[in-house]
């Protein structure tokens, strides 16, 4: 009997549809892919630390160019660029993530590279030539950089209307997204991220910020923990007339990218929203921004330290929009009554804060639990035992032995801000404190807002909108004090880490609630 020869198949391959890939990526951004292309590019370059950005249109061959002299790539750096799944970016560490600009452009037409460092220069040439093939090949560089060192990314584009081939449309853009790195007012914040300050330019001339609109303006600094560390600056405008719809309320920003603007992000709502335009950049949110810069990330940790931020940003607003006659609703306990409805929540919330620490944040610390706790507080005359980080319960009890004192807060800012926690890496000077955790507490408060909403949070304060139809009917009868735990839960429901259902939330604390407990 003859065997039968086994004979091996051929080799398979995963094969990637890498336009749909691209596409998906190009779906995940809320801006229109031409703009998107032309704010990814900028992130990228913003992180290669240059101190000039410029931008060069050629219709005549349909190409567009953006030049940086920034600290370019290696051979290396330049390979992996090339993989479309692939990112060397540290998040934390800058703005731009994974080439995204670069890689996007496939869409449009052939990319064009050439980097430049102290070692190396070298150029690639880049297209899409099937759904399954991103073919990329070593080129001769064309001198498109002229500095020392620095990078260049040419599009070929495939279609000759682009607004890409505007230079308007491209300062357009620069200012609208990168307004910080225009302002010199914001010089000194971003000055610790680029040492040099960063110039623009499209077709040769530059790019400069637009007179703010008329009005009363106020520039901030934002400050947090009990070192008041400046985190931020800012400024805030009360315009004479009606702004556009894309101005009104304030832009956040990191690194000098606006990420977001209004008034939800920032949990307050002044009297004329539509007259109040302003910016605030704060460079450490770049640690929790997602990979398309419209908002930050909303697991647990990161919320913490979102909702920190904003804390410390409605702080330096409040007293600004009181002297602009925007802020009208007293924070204060408006009725008495109040009390036994704050206690209850209060009673509430101690029994679910552990399975929705990022809320913690959002609440304010009062009274204490029969239940201990350890902090570090700081003390220049200590020995270094630690380093600052996030986290932490505030805790009250006595200072300094001998049992007598009236309580101090051991870990800052009610478990939000920063805190020294011991750690091999000691930097921070402090000594160890045993004493009692603090409850978390809620303050609720009625305003006559006029809007749909049946409430708002500001800081630590739940807002109850006594014009809403809903609260009227319920004031009527007995069903006041149930309307009112209804608007709180439906309140903090709307501050939970992505994933978790606010309808769960709505009726965990519902059901706490009821049983009393």
């Amino acid at each position: 009997m003859l065997k039968r020869l086994f004979v091996a198949p051929p080799d398979k391959e995963t094969r990637v549809n890498l336009k749909h890939l691209l596409e998906d990526i190009r779906d995940s951004y809320p801006l229109p892919l031409n703009e998107t292309i032309i704010v990814e590019l900028i992130a990228n370059a913003l992180d290669a630390q240059p101190t000039g950005i410029s931008f060069m249109t050629d219709s005549r061959n349909r190409a567009i160019t953006i030049i940086d002299d920034g600290k370019g790539m290696t051979r290396e750096e330049l390979e992996q660029y090339h993989d479309i799944a692939a990112t060397t970016k540290v998040r934390g560490e800058g703005i731009g993530f994974a080439g995204v600009g670069a890689k996007l452009s496939l869409l449009m037409g052939k990319v064009t590279t050439e980097t430049r460092t102290s070692q190396s220069h070298d150029a690639s040439e880049w297209w899409l030539e099937t759904a399954l093939r991103a073919p990329w090949r070593p080129v001769f560089p064309k001198g498109r950089v002229q500095s020392l060192t620095g990078t260049a990314i040419t599009v070929n584009l495939k279609d000759s209307s682009s607004c890409l081939l505007r230079s308007d449309y491209i300062e357009d853009v620069v200012r609208k997204h990168f307004y910080p790195l225009l302002d010199e007012k914001f010089g000194n914040i971003l000055g610790m991220i680029y040492p040099q300050k960063i110039h623009f330019r499209v077709d040769g001339m530059s790019v400069a910020a637009k007179p703010l609109p008329e009005g009363q303006c106020e520039y901030f600094s934002v400050y947090r923990g009990r070192r008041q560390k400046p985190i931020g600056v800012g400024f805030i405008v009360k315009c004479v007339e009606e702004l556009d719809e894309e101005l009104r309320g304030v832009a956040i920003s990191t690194y000098g990218k606006v990420i977001k603007r209004g008034w939800d992000w920032l949990g307050i709502l002044p009297k004329n929203p539509a007259y109040i335009t302003g910016i605030v950049e704060i460079p450490a949110l770049s640690e929790i921004l997602i990979i398309n810069k419209a908002d930050f990330l909303k697991d647990a940790t990161s919320l913490q330290k979102y909702y920190a931020c904003r804390k410390a940003v409605q702080e330096a607003l409040e007293p600004i929009l009181r002297k602009l006659g925007e802020i009208v609703v007293s924070r204060e306990k408006q009725q008495a009554n109040l009390h036994p409805l704050e206690k209850e929540i209060q009673k509430v919330l101690q029994n679910m804060l552990n399975d929705f620490p990022e809320l913690n944040p959002l609440l304010g610390r009062r009274g204490r639990i029969n239940e201990k706790a350890v902090g570090i507080l700081p003390d220049n005359n200590a020995e270094p035992i630690g380093q600052l980080e996030e986290g932490g319960t505030a805790i009250t009890g006595t200072f300094g032995g001998a049992g007598q004192g009236s309580g101090v807060e051991a870990l800052p800012d009610g478990g939000i801000g920063q805190r020294i926690g011991q750690s091999e890496n000691v930097k921070e000077r402090g000594k160890q404190y045993e004493g009692y955790k603090k409850r978390a507490s809620l303050m609720v408060s009625y305003e006559d807002s006029g809007l749909d909403n049946i409430g708002r949070l500001f800081e630590n304060t739940v807002f109850i909108n006594r014009t809403h139809p809903a609260f009227q009917k319920a004031a009527q009868g007995a069903a006041r004090n149930f309307y009112e735990h209804i608007t709180v839960s439906w309140v903090l429901s709307r501050h939970l880490e992505e994933g978790k259902s606010p309808l769960d939330f709505i009726n965990r604390y519902l059901l706490l609630w009821g049983k009393g407990v």
